[in-house]
């Protein structure tokens, strides 16, 4: 269902783009905002150890790229996300002259985990991400996925080369994406904002309970709503704490 945002003045753009400018590289662990998800990561090398998990960052071929799309797709289908990635995104990438990397991480040699990412004019792009679901640790803030996410930073700041890092995904947490996708960005300190020349939408699709969490522009102010409907006033309808102490606003909305 499409709710429309023109009775709260809003408008929504429809992709993000998340920046980490890239700091020293014996710095990243400081420059990671979560205390429980710096308390985790730097103890990655030993968690993937205990777990008899390896990785390997490489230059990305097309072949290997080939190689890797159908476990993407078969992750994105397991988790009921779009498959975005497509065979010629890999020759468009080069075509533009962009550097292609990527890491694999394997459990007992079975893949457990990827990322993909370009390299460009200062720029660290992770384009792609793809794991199992798997507990490696008890610790708060645990996943394979911020062990990824951590490796593609600190890569990149070791390169010397690159002076911010981003991501990109659309903008409707809780239907297009999870909540802990957005959460885990704000963790690790990425500042949102609006994809260059992305549309400004004026509607939102919410999920099965009526609900989404998107950024939109009102009054020409960057916020984060919380959507859901009016019958859900005054009930604790989800956890809202990692959305409020950031430094950009906050705003429950009601329909």
């Amino acid at each position: 269902m499409l709710v429309s945002l023109t009775q709260f003045n809003i408008k929504r753009p429809e992709r993000l783009n998340y920046d980490f400018l890239l700091p020293n590289p014996d710095n990243l662990i400081k420059n990671i905002k979560s205390k429980s998800l710096r308390s985790f990561l730097i103890e990655s090398d030993e968690i993937l150890a205990k777990n008899n998990i390896n990785y390997k960052y490489e230059d990305l071929t097309e072949e290997k790229f080939i190689a890797w799309l159908p476990y993407y797709k078969e992750k994105m289908e397991e988790h009921n996300y779009d498959v975005r990635a497509k065979k010629n995104w890999y020759q468009e990438q080069i075509n533009k002259g962009f550097i292609m990397k990527a890491i694999f991480m394997y459990q007992n040699k079975k893949l457990v985990g990827s990322g993909i990412f370009d390299f460009h004019n200062h720029i660290a792009d992770f384009a792609y991400k793809a794991s199992d679901r798997i507990t490696i640790s008890s610790k708060k803030a645990a996943s394979l996925g911020s062990i990824i996410e951590f490796l593609f930073l600190k890569k990149s700041a070791e390169s010397g080369s690159y002076k911010i890092a981003t991501n990109r995904s659309r903008n409707a947490f809780g239907f297009f994406n999870t909540l802990g996708y957005l959460d885990l960005k704000l963790r690790f300190g990425y500042k949102p904002r609006p994809s260059k020349d992305a549309p400004l939408l004026e509607e939102v699709p919410v999920n099965e309970k009526g609900f989404v969490i998107f950024y939109g522009l009102q009054d020409d102010q960057f916020i984060l709503f919380s959507l859901q409907p009016e019958s859900t006033k005054g009930q604790r309808f989800f956890d809202k704490t990692p959305f409020i102490d950031q430094e950009i606003p906050f705003k429950e909305i009601y329909y």
